[in-house]
């Protein structure tokens, strides 16, 4: 009982540990929640009824706790929602600049949006800094929610050497082919990175891009502290 009371508790010397305990059993003893047997304490029926009410307590506590986290969750994924919708009816140049703004706020360096022109098929590019050395990445980017297909991946790889770039990355807001997944890592082919539509809306709301984070702040009781403070005023 000692190191219990050691562990949870401000008194520390077996004196004091043992007069705190004498106090409260006296005043569990007062309140009819205990009687005395000789020199061993019995648990009384009105003892019982307190620590199923505060059982009771504690469960509707975490209830209530799991009320507002369930409530927060559908809150977070309403705004995931809107998030994806208002993607999916923004401008697709627009879309493009969004991605380069995700693109520095990771890290990657020198990014542009390229000409609508010319480009290749390629929309952003960017460095980013691979171990010791600074690597040339292009992006391709999908407003649109259906599907992409081989053909996509073959032109984007296609595409590498006019920026003299050694990978590049598929943005879409919706998904991709099973053969375009494969096609991802191909022996001796420049790697390319795919992100769907879940897995950009991920990275947006990581990087705090179209999305804000608003903190929220629960209250508990401190049993600890209101312990003291009786400890305290019995003393």
């Amino acid at each position: 009982m000692g190191g219990f009371v050691r562990a949870h508790s401000g008194w520390r010397t077996p004196s004091s540990i043992e007069a705190t305990l004498l106090k409260r059993l006296r005043v569990l003893e007062d309140r009819g929640f205990v009687e005395r047997e000789g020199i061993t304490y019995r648990i009384t029926e009105a003892g019982l009824d307190y620590l199923n009410a505060a059982s009771i307590d504690k469960t509707e506590e975490l209830k209530q706790r799991r009320r507002v986290e369930r409530a927060i969750r559908e809150y977070n994924d309403g705004v995931r929602a809107q998030l994806r919708q208002k993607l999916g009816k923004m401008n697709p140049y627009a879309f493009e600049h969004l991605v380069k703004d995700l693109l520095e706020a990771m890290g990657y360096e020198d990014v542009e949006v390229t000409r609508a022109s010319g480009d290749k098929g390629i929309d952003v590019a960017g460095t980013v800094q691979v171990g010791i050395t600074a690597v040339t990445e292009v992006v391709q980017v999908k407003r649109h929610q259906g599907s992409i297909n081989r053909p996509v991946l073959d032109q984007l790889r296609g595409s590498l050497h006019y920026f003299k770039a050694i990978r590049g990355t598929i943005i879409t807001l919706g998904g991709f082919s099973p053969g375009c997944k494969e096609a991802v890592l191909y022996p001796g082919a420049a790697p390319i990175t795919l992100i769907d539509g879940d897995r950009l809306l991920d990275l947006l709301i990581q990087h705090g891009i179209g999305v804000r984070r608003v903190p929220v702040e629960l209250l508990e009781l401190n049993e600890e502290s209101l312990a003291k403070t009786v400890h305290a005023a019995e003393g």
